[in-house]
């Protein structure tokens, strides 16, 4: 463990310009009216291609959509055994009280991550990627310590991205904001509370309480007090039951998720993109036999992407190379974090080392 961060705000000096990072301008451009090829394996199944849409009879408008295509009505071309799947996979991961609601909840998942995603990846002038990258690595490690649930991290750091672009914070109390933003997360995801001054302990007492607590007052008065957001670990651990994953297929699965925290190209990406690009890879780093059965629950799963084809391989690709250098960055929180044998050391798999042979796999 590195000793708690002081002045690595210093070390990672302002650019003369920032190059933002390219944003997929399928998701800006109008809706077309021609179908596009939907991600899946061609074997033979038919592959659904209008759950792109997430609506039920024009629930929400076609601009919030950011490029989203599909039918009008996504009920109507529902099969019932899809249905049933996620229904049952909804009720066995404990994310409903209700299983008569499942099909609602899960209509309600998928608008809303439309609702909360960033229109593209640019930060302040004089933040540079370095800097970000450090600090998530720093709330990694912290939120490990406090043992707090994955949901708040992901939290944690949805906010963070969005409070960096919607309120102005110097690069001295940049800290202080990923701290903020990790209470806050807590807040709403926990049963336990850490004090005030253990935060301000953990961050060397750099920050006193009194800086802290309004500092969290400025974020929420930015967000307008709108904390909500479905996390993609949501959404993976309900492809990985639709689809019969191996508990190691999932581990990897959700390593390789959480190194999308570490990369700024992900902040545009909607949730169930992550997920679905995520679990590929996984699928594919680890190249365990499959079964007729398996292959049709995979069909099965798949048909519930967000996104084309293209867009899931460019996800993969940068996920197939944060996961290559992982073992050799100092940001390696989630890298150690996934060695252990309770994850099943998926973070020290030998076939994340060759991003060559990753990126030709994902081709």
């Amino acid at each position: 463990r590195r000793a708690p961060l002081r002045t690595w705000a210093n070390a990672c000096g302002p650019i003369d310009r920032w190059q933002p990072v390219e944003v997929d301008e399928s998701r800006m451009a109008p809706v077309k009216m021609e179908p596009e090829r939907r991600w899946g394996d061609k074997s033979g199944c038919i592959i659904l291609s209008s759950f792109s849409s997430c609506i039920a009879d024009g629930c929400v408008e076609e601009h919030v959509l950011h490029g989203m295509q599909g039918l009008h009505s996504l009920q109507a071309l529902v099969p019932s055994l899809l249905r049933h799947e996620i229904e049952r996979a909804l009720e066995k991961l404990n994310l409903i009280e209700d299983g008569v609601y499942a099909w609602e909840m899960f209509l309600e998942m998928m608008r809303t991550q439309s609702w909360n995603s960033l229109p593209n990846a640019d930060m302040p002038r004089h933040f540079t990627e370095t800097t970000r990258v450090i600090l998530v690595d720093w709330l990694i490690q912290v939120h490990e310590m406090l043992h707090f649930q994955e949901d708040t991290l992901y939290l944690a750091i949805h906010l963070l991205n969005r409070s960096l672009q919607l309120i102005k914070v110097t690069t001295a109390n940049l800290q202080l904001l990923g701290m903020v933003c990790l209470f806050l997360a807590a807040k709403k995801e926990e049963c336990l509370l850490p004090e005030v001054s253990g935060l301000c302990y953990l961050m060397d007492h750099t920050y006193t309480k009194h800086q802290l607590l309004r500092m969290e007052r400025k974020v929420l008065c930015g967000l307008k007090f709108n904390l909500s957001f479905c996390p993609p670990l949501h959404f993976l651990f309900l492809l990985a039951s639709i689809a019969r994953c191996s508990p190691k297929v999932v581990w990897m699965a959700r390593y390789l998720m959480e190194l999308s925290l570490l990369e700024i190209q992900c902040l545009v990406f909607l949730p169930m993109q992550l997920a679905g690009a995520a679990l590929c890879l996984s699928r594919r780093v680890l190249q365990e036999p499959s079964t007729p059965e398996g292959e049709a629950a995979w069909c099965l799963a798949s048909s519930i992407h967000v996104g084309s084809e293209p867009t899931l391989l460019k996800i993969m690709h940068i996920l197939a190379s944060a996961a290559a250098k992982a073992h050799s960055r100092e940001t390696c929180a989630s890298f150690i974090k996934f060695s252990s044998s309770e994850t099943l050391h998926v973070s020290r798999h030998p076939n994340l080392k060759n991003a060559s042979a990753l990126l030709g796999m994902c081709t």
